[in-house]
């Protein structure tokens, strides 16, 4: 027999795959998962956009294993720069996010511009604009089953606009987002004993706020300590605490720990001037555990002066 034509089986692969769904259907607003969020920040902050002097390309790769044959993959482009050619205050990325989870897929895009407002010599207020799109799509008919329960595809398209404030002094940085103020309807899978049918569900406001303040401890080592969290309407708020490590700016070493979730440990490696490559993982300690041994993700960055 044919495991794809049992329907006890199909049942339980479809109760495992929604359990999965949501959380890849709001994977921009959702973008701390990224353990390496900290290198890309105008992901969720507009404002961060061409922030530093040189311009940085990012390529990342994420992994998650939750013992199944399709793991969640996503793959990440992520460039911005200070524009100096429309005025030494303006700042402008870009970034392409693709999420695949089993049969689910999402791919959003978006633009940045930032604009820089000097308070005085050594701090610097950036205010910042995102816009684009993000396209959902869950193909069902890539199962190849001949089945009426898997017989209609699902496929949406939400804009994107959020905005962002970030405060950057000599030695401390404050910022505050939201990626997406359209709170857009998506469509979403549903699964009764009648069968397999969509629902338009809305959006939820996600709101963002972080800070941290880097410390000299000798010629060869700064440290830096930080808050990052995360409110979402409805949902439980999302902190993570952490420690970076700067050794002789050739090595950086953190150490993160997102309350009740999970355990980061991350390494950039700055051996050369001009591409940095980095590590994080991710063990699981909430009860998600149980199925997710663990998340890999793997980047590279290029500065360009």
């Amino acid at each position: 027999m044919n495991i794809l034509n049992d329907r006890n089986f199909k049942m339980k692969l479809l109760k495992v795959l929604f359990f999965l769904i949501p959380s890849v259907l709001f994977a921009q607003e959702t973008a701390p998962n990224f353990l390496s969020y900290r290198y890309n920040m105008n992901l969720i902050n507009p404002a961060y956009a061409g922030a530093e002097e040189s311009g940085a390309l990012n390529i990342g790769f994420r992994k998650e294993s939750y013992g199944l044959k399709d793991n969640p993959v996503t793959q990440l482009f992520s460039y911005s720069k200070n524009a100096k050619a429309y005025g030494k205050n303006i700042g402008l990325g870009i970034a392409v996010i693709n999420d695949k989870t089993f049969i689910t897929r999402q791919t959003d895009f978006t633009i940045d511009i930032s604009y820089k407002l000097q308070m005085n010599a050594a701090t610097n207020l950036y205010f910042g604009l995102k816009a684009g799109g993000a396209m959902y799509k869950i193909d069902f008919n890539s199962l190849e089953v001949n089945d009426p329960l898997f017989s209609e595809n699902i496929s949406t398209f939400s804009p994107l606009v959020g905005v962002g404030v970030y405060l950057k002094g000599k030695r401390y940085y404050l910022n505050a987002s939201s990626p997406n103020l359209l709170l857009s309807d998506v469509q979403q899978p549903v699964m009764d004993d009648g069968g397999v049918f969509s629902e338009s569900i809305n959006e939820k406001l996600h709101l963002y706020f972080g800070g941290g303040y880097r410390f000299t401890i000798n010629e060869n080592l700064d440290i830096t300590p930080s808050v990052f969290s995360r409110l979402v309407t409805d949902e439980n708020v999302m902190i993570d605490a952490s420690v970076l490590a700067d050794i002789s700016e050739l090595i950086e070493v953190g150490a993160t720990y997102r309350v009740d979730t999970s355990i980061i440990g991350s390494v950039l490696l700055k051996l050369m001037d001009n591409t940095h490559f980095g590590y994080a993982y991710e063990s699981t300690t909430s009860d998600l555990g149980t199925i997710a041994s663990g998340t890999h993700e793997f980047f590279v960055r290029f500065i360009f002066d």
